[in-house]
């Protein structure tokens, strides 16, 4: 990991084994995460982009070791030290655990209803040890930071609008001054004006606590506007990993040109290009563990049959300092001489 890291994925995979029969044996594996790979810097905020069920959430729960990694490394720094979290044994996750938090999708599942605001934001101290006489101020600050009334702390979840309880779950997330936060799709349930105002939050509390994001959407908008670097995800496998702005004016992955030509234009006077994606999504099932092909092919109007069988992996095409642009099409060079990449 180099200095500006906070955390680094390398070649992280996550299988569900498929079951049969009565005696519940395995028959194949979902490759739900495939060996992705990306890193995140310290005080800025990763996209992590794709269709809903591409693996984005899954990535972030075995990031945060919620579920067990089938195979890959996670380097997170904590307190100047790095720990490969795939590794760590029960007591020392837990005492790096702390550095790390997460902010759910569904502000209304993710608060227990028959728990005060108090013991909802509190609960990460509780965790790890601190007593009611302690962490009653804490929430209240906590309540402040993010913009609702300290007096709240008594009420439960039901009084409050979708808007407030997200704000209360980015209130638990930061209980313990975590350095990474990882927010699984913190506004896609929420109303487009009160999106805005959790964005606007997210971003101000970067700016004031040092806080960096892993922040994860399938909104491209949401993306452009609170990320610095996004990593475009499909079918487990990572397509497109780029800076936020030479991505969106220079997308490479004809998945990540489809994703943005998608977005309507708001001037009426622009001509509206769109490049519809064909066919239907693949499954990610093997029986084997080989890989083998880029798994957007199928529906690839770019594919050739060498697309199909040819190890595909993670190229550089821009290597210019912080704009380091990397892709994962073994056509991009070919393409981009006859200008078929990029949104026209």
């Amino acid at each position: 990991m180099s200095d500006k890291e906070l955390l680094k994925v390398n070649k992280l995979k996550k299988y569900f084994p498929q079951k049969e029969g009565f005696l519940r044996r395995v028959t194949g594996y979902v490759k739900a995460v495939d060996g992705v790979s990306f890193s995140v810097e310290e005080g800025r905020t990763m996209g992590l982009v794709g269709e809903s069920g591409c693996g984005k959430t899954t990535t972030a729960r075995v990031i945060l070791r919620a579920w067990e990694p089938t195979s890959g490394d996670i380097l997170f720094r904590s307190n100047g030290q790095v720990y490969n979290m795939a590794n760590l044994e029960k007591e020392e996750l837990k005492k790096v655990r702390q550095d790390i938090q997460m902010i759910f999708q569904d502000p209304y599942s993710s608060l227990n209803g028959r728990m005060p605001v108090l013991d909802i934001v509190a609960e990460p101290l509780q965790a790890y040890g601190w007593k009611r006489s302690e962490y009653e101020d804490r929430v209240k600050e906590l309540l402040d930071v993010v913009g609702l009334d300290p007096s709240y702390i008594k009420r439960y979840p039901h009084a409050f609008s979708g808007g407030q309880r997200q704000r209360i779950g980015i209130a638990r997330a930061l209980a313990l001054n975590p350095s990474l936060v990882v927010a699984d799709e913190p506004v896609s349930a929420l109303d487009v004006s009160v999106q805005a105002q959790v964005l606007n939050l997210l971003d101000d509390l970067q700016e004031e606590l040092g806080v960096t994001y892993l922040f994860i959407a399938h909104d491209l908008s949401v993306i452009r506007y609170i990320c610095d670097k996004v990593a475009v995800m499909y079918l487990g496998n990572l397509v497109e990993v780029a800076p936020k702005d030479e991505l969106f004016t220079n997308p490479l992955h004809p998945y990540t040109e489809s994703l943005i030509s998608a977005v309507p234009d708001t001037d009426p006077r622009e001509e509206w290009f769109t490049n519809i994606i064909e066919g239907e999504i693949t499954e990610m099932t093997e029986d084997s563990d080989e890989k083998a092909g880029c798994p957007f092919a199928p529906r690839c109007s770019y594919s050739t049959d060498k697309c199909f069988t040819a190890e595909i992996e993670l190229q550089e095409w821009n290597s210019d300092g912080d704009q380091k642009h990397s892709t994962a099409c073994i056509r991009i060079s070919e393409l981009a001489e006859k200008g078929l990449t990029g949104v026209k």
